[in-house]
Order: structure tokens, then sequence, then C-alpha cells
């Protein structure tokens, strides 16, 4: 079973991110109306962390300090979520219905000057930043099955990037730009695989070669591994691994239980990771070998 939400493939085993996406709540009390946080980015100078939650009724951007305190709100209007921040730390990409259509905008680091970059009838959403500041690579619908594109930080330039039937999903450029990883279901229902190209589109390569379902890569500081989250230890036991570019030397990081999201931070020390499922889950930090878990959501 797959469905769609801003652009999202959601599997069987991942229904807590289509649920949470549906329910909205009557007030923002975390102990009568659970919390779903549904993705993070670590700012590139290290002291702040972006996400998005269903808090108070509806998906909105927030930040806080790396330590978890102070969290901000950063926007307002319509569903926001999947953040990426401009290398320089100052501007952060993210995907809102706010107009009625599903599309990236961009806004200043304190949810002031937003502006949006997509402007087509397709779902445009998942945007990640360019190491360099000049691009962003997004996922979009736009002509017809979700593909991997690219376009200028202004949003022009737009170009797409994968070619194919299967959908592909939220991409992330490597550490010095040259590569771009993502997911997709061209291996079947269920079983979402690990793919990278180039930043122009070529060379495409299968990371992952398997029947699980392998969702929401992205690429280690030292740019020579990829972080992913799969249920390849059955059922809905999602965890968080790391393997090669090449597609070697697979390793099982995450201790939690139901982890679906995760990224490294920019020095690779420790882990911001999102564990749980609908309609509650929790962001934690932890160390880079899985040790020392910290819940920074109250």
């Amino acid at each position: 079973m797959k469905k769609d939400w801003f652009g999202v493939t959601v599997t069987s085993w991942a229904l807590c991110l289509l649920f949470s996406s549906l329910v909205t709540f009557a007030d923002s009390g975390r102990q009568s109306n659970p919390i779903f946080y549904q993705d993070l980015s670590w700012s590139p100078d290290g002291s702040r962390i972006s996400f998005s939650s269903n808090e108070g009724g509806t998906f909105n951007v927030y930040v806080m300090r790396a330590d978890g305190s102070h969290p901000t709100r950063l926007t307002n209007t319509g569903a926001s979520v999947w953040t990426s921040w401009s290398p320089d730390s100052k501007r952060i990409a993210f995907s809102s219905t706010r107009n009625g259509n599903t599309d990236i905008y961009v806004m200043s680091a304190d949810g002031s000057n937003a502006i949006p970059l997509t402007h087509n009838s397709g779902k445009n959403s998942a945007p990640s930043w360019s190491p360099d500041g000049k691009r962003i690579a997004f996922k979009s619908d736009r002509d017809g099955h979700r593909q991997i594109y690219s376009m200028n930080v202004d949003g022009s330039q737009p170009i797409r990037l994968t070619r194919d039937e299967p959908n592909d999903d939220n991409p992330s450029f490597s550490p010095d730009g040259s590569k771009i990883v993502f997911y997709s279901d061209a291996a079947g229902p269920g079983k979402d695989q690990i793919y990278s190209i180039k930043a122009d589109g070529s060379n495409p390569t299968r990371i992952t070669n398997d029947t699980a379902n392998n969702i929401y890569p992205s690429w280690l500081p030292d740019g020579k591994r990829i972080a992913f989250c799969s249920n390849r230890d059955g059922g809905d036991n999602n965890a968080l691994y790391v393997i090669n570019a090449d597609g070697s030397n697979l390793t099982r990081i995450s201790v939690l239980r139901t982890t679906f999201f995760a990224r490294w931070s920019p020095n690779g020390s420790k882990i911001a990771l999102i564990s749980g499922g609908y309609p509650a889950s929790d962001i934690y930090v932890m160390e880079a070998d899985g040790s020392q878990q910290t819940k920074l959501t109250k």
C-alpha cells in the first residue's frame, strides 16, 4: 500500500508518516495530544537544529539550539515541512502549502522574508541546499512521477535530474556538491532502495540491493558514507544504518526502536534523529557511535 502527501511516498511499514499528516489536534498539550516530529536538519555551523512538527494542529517549521533549548516557531501559514539550511546558516529552504499548492520556499533563519521558489501545479518538496550555496535539489511530480530536480537558489533554471517511471524521493547533496543521494521505489512497493547520481543527473548508481525498505538517505560529513533508515531487521523495527557510497560495509548504528529520520552533525561527532511513530515521536541526539542518547523534545 502506498500513499502520497507533500510528495512523500509512504509504504505500509511507515504509515505513521501518512497518518501524522492527516490528523490535526484541538490543542498543543503534549499529554492529551501527542506531537509528531516529521524531519530535521542541522545548521551548517552546528549551533541549531530545524525541524517540523504538528504541535498546535498543523505542521510548522521550528528551530531550536543543538541542546534542545529555546525552540522557536518560524512559520504560521499553511502546512510547512522538510527544511534545509543555506551553507552560511542564514536562510532555510522548506516546503509549504501556504498558497494552496505544495511549493518550495526560502526564508531567513528567523522566519522572516519567506519567498516561493517554485511556481507550478506539481508537488515540490524536500529541498536540499548545495554546499556551494548555488543550487537546491528537490523532488517534484510536475511531470507525472516524482523525480529529482535542481534549481538556482532564486528558483530559476530548474533541471530534471532523474528520468524514470519509478518515484524518486528526498535528495541530499554530498558534502563536496558533486553527487546527490535519494531513494526510489524502482524495485517495487515496500522495497525502496538508495541511489546516487552526479549533480548533473548522470551516472545513476544503486547503493542498496535487497528486499527491505530503505529511506531518507543523507551523506556523512566525510563524503564517503551514506546514512539511511531501514526496516531490514523485520517488521516496524526501523533503525539507522550507514553504508559506504559503493554499497559496501553496511553497519547498524541506532539502538532506538523505530528510527525513521536522522542527520549527522556538520562536524561528524553527533547524530540527531527522530524516533517513534504515529501519533507521537521525539527528537534525540546521540554520539556518532550510537551511544549517549539524549531526548531533546519534551
